[in-house]
């Protein structure tokens, strides 16, 4: 295998390994993170939009630009949070200046976020199937009026559709939002905290699905120490924030901890959670450890139903390092 791509397993298509990059680090240092992924044979890099922290469309536009082989897409944009057809514009424009390396991530968006901003956000299932059918209009030259997804369109064209309408991929936890994605998008984004389990959930999903087979890119944070236990100290503050504040439930839901997850939680909040959540729940939920135990857990993914796992790095002092030596290690098989 080359880089960061991982050989075929089986009949699967090609399996991937890229990275989900922007907000764990200033925006100062993106371009040469991202030159350095696409330098050690990576086969894609997301842009997060993370309220508040980087834009997903200015991250992969700039990403684009910094770089000339890697597929790069956003993810993901809250439907909720733009107008679709401002969405479709921003994508039209990053498709036509990158013909065939742009995907457009989408979704209902983190909530919260959108409860500090006051948008709406009801009826996400709605939402966001009338979003994707509005941007596919709209991408592949059609006008659009009427009410989509809560927005108005009013003789709404773009003056310069690309020749080739970029795929459009949906974030989903639920299996509600799976079996849509399943419907009408091009690929399915899984959220970090996507165990192997929950992959293997979220595949069956999508195969009683009325589409096609879809492709899952599964987003994972990712730690890499000289040893395991030394990785796993490092991102266990972190994950139990995240947990604590009620991320992944349908994540860990897959693993079964979903209960005693909580009631760490209800015991003493993130700081009690972090110190009795098992090192197996860490192992699961992220790709965390020496080379070779992170190498094990990108292939367990994959194994899973996973075309691509994209990492999430937690951690910039060590990254550049991180990304030749994990890009070593793949290649080296």
């Amino acid at each position: 295998m080359n880089g960061g791509t991982v050989e075929p397993m089986g009949a699967r298509e090609e399996a991937k390994v890229g990275f989900v990059l922007g907000s764990g680090f200033h925006p100062s240092q993106l371009i040469d993170v991202a030159r350095t992924v696409e330098a050690c044979g990576f086969s894609s890099i997301w842009s997060t939009e993370d309220y508040f922290a980087t834009g997903g469309v200015a991250g992969a536009a700039t990403i684009l630009a910094a770089t000339r082989r890697v597929t790069v897409g956003t993810g993901l944009l809250s439907v909720f949070a733009r107008h679709p057809a401002l969405t479709a514009m921003e994508a039209a424009t990053l498709a036509s200046a990158h013909p065939g390396r742009f995907r457009l991530g989408v979704g209902s968006g983190g909530l919260g976020w959108l409860d500090q901003q006051g948008i709406a956000h009801a009826r996400p299932l709605s939402a966001v199937r009338a979003a994707v059918a509005a941007i596919r209009s709209l991408l592949d030259g059609d006008e659009v009026t009427g009410e989509h997804g809560g927005f108005v369109f009013d003789g709404v064209a773009l003056e310069f559709p690309p020749e080739r309408p970029p795929p459009i991929w949906i974030g989903a936890t639920g299996p509600k939002m799976t079996a849509l994605t399943g419907e009408i998008a091009d690929g399915l984004l899984l959220s970090v905290f996507a165990s192997p389990e929950f992959v293997r959930v979220e595949r069956q999903i999508l195969a009683a699905s009325p589409g096609p087979g879809r492709p899952i890119s599964t987003f994972a944070f990712f730690v890499l120490d000289d040893d395991t236990a030394s990785a796993r100290a490092k991102i266990r503050p972190l994950l139990a924030s995240y947990l604590a504040d009620g991320e992944g439930s349908a994540m860990t839901d897959a693993l079964g901890i979903t209960a005693e997850l909580r009631a760490l939680v209800d015991a003493g909040g993130a700081a009690r959670l972090a110190a009795g959540m098992p090192d197996a729940w860490i192992d699961r939920l992220a790709v965390c450890g020496d080379i070779d135990t992170c190498v094990e857990r990108i292939h367990a993914l994959h194994e899973a139903g996973s075309q691509e796992v994209a990492l999430a790095p937690l951690f910039i002092d060590s990254l550049r390092g991180d990304i030749a030596q994990l890009g070593a290690a793949l290649a080296a098989g």
